[in-house]
């Protein structure tokens, strides 16, 4: 994701966190995850049934509150965020070596100045 799309994601989940009606907002929010990569269930563990010998039947259910998707969809914002600065930080790395190698020449050649003017003033 480019930056641009990333912003348009969080302006997009603030527009959503303003909606009155929680159906609604729900129906939004889980769109929005998906759209960014984000996830939208949460597997519990949860008691079914218990016996009179006291075995107990454990089944699977999608518990997924609201404020979860939107820390997930916040956790995915994020994280695209940080590829994002990774690759601007891996370009410029190759400008600031570039800087450097010029900066060195040009000392190089700040010695060799000096150099010269030393050894042309002792004659």
């Amino acid at each position: 994701m480019k930056r641009a799309e990333i912003e348009q994601n969080k302006i997009k989940l603030d527009e959503i966190l303003k909606e009155e009606n929680a159906n609604i907002r729900l129906e939004k929010l889980v769109a929005l995850a998906k759209e960014v990569g984000a996830s939208v269930t949460r597997i519990d563990k949860v008691l079914i049934q218990k016996d009179i010998m006291g075995y107990q039947k454990y089944g699977e259910e999608n518990r997924i509150s609201e404020s979860e998707i939107v820390h997930n969809i916040q956790f995915a914002l994020q994280t695209e965020t940080m590829i994002d600065m990774s690759k601007t930080a891996a370009k410029n790395f190759w400008i600031a070596l570039v800087s450097v190698i010029i900066a060195l020449l040009a000392m190089v050649a700040a010695w060799g100045a000096v150099l010269v003017n030393f050894v042309g003033c002792s004659e």
